[in-house]
């Protein structure tokens, strides 16, 4: 099957050599024996990378047919009449995106013009229909070839890898006030260490946009963000030598292997916004971190009970209380704690690898050959 798709590799700028998508979205098609024209948007202004995608389909289609168009994209990036292009040539396409949870604005204008829309969060598919557009729920999963576990000595009680965001730094905060060693990898967990004058000139700025917004709404968003930007600054202070930055991608894998108990947070703003409401939802993280040997520890998502057993498969916590004695618990009882491990690494190898997902999708879109 010939498939055309379009995509950036990276999930984060701030992580060195990011290829969380590659590997994820990619590579499985690969493996799976498709021919697979990968055709990246590489930061390009949105018209020119409309037209160049455009060009780049038609060319690939008229020297051999296309089966199927797969597109991880967003408002901001692509023109909808390019898209509408593509439809015309009569090939099937479909959009991926994931934290429409908090984020669906991202692609509301294009969404319509897709002839599916691939949500990763299940309960997010009336976004797409008050817009016109036709959702189908499409799990995130893990690539086994690269997220597995290593023989690596656990050094590590505790430990988070992704941005310092949301409410993260105030569950690291309740376990290192109550004795846990628990380390944090990513942007923004080293705030203001490294640059103190950067970070004394943003907080110059917030204070000033938080006394100057005429409107309510305005006032409230800067005044949240200097809320958070101050508690992450005291946060990098008090506790240096468990803050650090960013890490490669095997290098996180590896981690999975090197910690006790590997965290997860479900809390977004809604809109990043700090000044609007805390959204739960699952992240990629749910699949890797299981898929990569983890004891894995992560918040309360109904939705997670469709891909793992609480505490059989996974660690499932409601509330930093629940957290810290959960992760309490497992420090002192290994035995149990490598029972869970290893039924988590079983369950994300028998059902949620990337490639058991697009063998799925194409059966529901009547590629499968």
């Amino acid at each position: 099957m010939r498939i055309f798709q379009t995509l950036e590799s990276y999930a984060n700028r701030a992580v060195p050599v990011n290829q969380t998508w590659y590997r994820n979205l990619y590579e499985p098609l690969v493996d799976m024996g498709h021919d697979v024209i990968l055709f990246p948007p590489n930061s390009r202004p949105r018209e020119s990378f409309s037209q160049a995608l455009v060009d780049a389909v038609r060319k690939e289609h008229t020297r051999e047919p296309i089966d199927l168009f797969f597109a991880y994209l967003t408002d901001r990036m692509v023109d909808p009449g390019a898209i509408d292009e593509v439809r015309k040539l009569g090939i099937p396409t479909c959009n991926f995106s994931c934290n429409n949870a908090h984020q669906f604005y991202v692609v509301e204008q294009i969404s319509p013009h897709f002839d599916y829309n691939l949500h990763s969060e299940r309960d997010t598919g009336e976004k797409f229909r008050a817009v016109g557009a036709n959702p189908l729920w499409w799990p995130m999963a893990s690539n086994p070839r690269y997220f597995k576990p290593y023989d690596e000595a656990r050094t590590i009680p505790a430990s988070f890898l992704g941005a310092n965001y949301a409410l993260r730094g105030r569950y690291v905060l309740h376990l290192l006030e109550n004795g846990l060693d628990v380390h944090a990898y990513g942007p923004a967990w080293r705030y203001g260490a490294r640059t103190p004058f950067r970070s004394q000139v943003k907080r110059g700025i917030l204070m000033a946009r938080t006394l100057t917004a005429l409107r309510p709404d305005d006032q409230a968003r800067a005044s949240a963000a200097l809320a958070a930007h101050d508690f992450n600054r005291r946060l990098g202070a008090r506790y240096p030598g468990n803050m650090h930055p960013p890490v490669s991608d095997d290098e996180m894998i590896r981690l999975y292997s090197r910690s006790h108990v590997s965290l997860g947070f479900v809390e977004v703003y809604d809109r990043h916004d700090p000044s609007r409401p805390v959204v739960r939802h699952v992240h990629l993280r749910e699949f890797e971190a299981p898929m990569s040997g983890a004891l894995y520890c992560t918040g309360y998502v109904p939705e997670l009970a469709e891909f793992f057993e609480p505490d059989k498969d996974i660690l499932i916590y409601h509330n930093e209380h629940e957290l810290l004695d959960k992760v309490r618990y497992y420090l002192a009882h290994p035995h149990q704690a490598e029972v869970i491990r290893r039924a988590g690494h079983r369950r994300a190898l028998a059902d949620h690898t990337s490639h058991r997902r697009f063998q799925q999708l194409l059966a529901s879109l009547g590629l499968s050959k």
